[in-house]
């Protein structure tokens, strides 16, 4: 008895790979972009492992869609759009803190032939062509890109706030009053 050989890739998107639902999605940026393909699908933020050290919660997908362009100019660009919510952990109470993601990137692919010169102020944005291109990899490098530094909740929506209230009286304050004492 013998396995029939299936493929999950549809005939009309062959410039990536798909074999497996849960394994990563690998493009080559250049062919991608000159013949103006779309990728769209889900990111379980569980397998993005860089990004999981400023995670609350590994939980949940981001969903992004990929677009091969060429500007202006004919130069390859890759248009990546990425939604959902991430929870980071606050940095004030170390509590769940939900941060939507919601970004668009275009990056100007560059290769060998195309120097750093030729990108203007407009290409702020650009990667080296890759013929293995991690879209996952591309997703969590822009998602990390755009998370704060230091994310904390909204002043007076803490979870810390108001739990560190001493009863003893500060002593700066019986300072003060002893230099008014001084003072008459």
């Amino acid at each position: 008895m013998g396995f029939r050989q299936c493929s999950f890739d549809r005939e009309g998107q062959k410039y990536y790979h798909a074999a497996l639902m849960s394994a990563r999605v690998i493009i080559d940026s250049l062919e991608f972009a000159l013949s103006g393909k779309e990728l769209r699908g889900d990111v379980p933020i569980g397998m993005l492992d860089r990004l999981s050290g400023e995670l609350f919660d590994r939980g949940g997908n981001l969903q992004y869609a990929l677009y091969g362009q060429t500007d202006q100019r004919q130069r390859p660009r890759l248009r990546l759009e990425v939604r959902g919510e991430v929870l980071l952990q606050c940095q004030r109470c170390l509590g769940s803190l939900p941060c939507p993601i919601e970004l668009v990137t275009q990056l100007l692919l560059l290769d060998e032939k195309t120097s750093d010169l030729e990108a203007g102020v407009e290409d702020l944005d650009a990667i080296p062509v890759n013929p293995e291109l991690d879209v996952w990899s591309l997703v969590e490098d822009e998602v990390l890109l755009a998370q704060p530094i230091a994310p904390r909740h909204v002043e007076g929506q803490c979870e810390a706030t108001g739990k560190l209230k001493y009863d003893a009286a500060s002593p700066f304050a019986a300072l003060a009053g002893l230099k008014d004492k001084q003072l008459n």
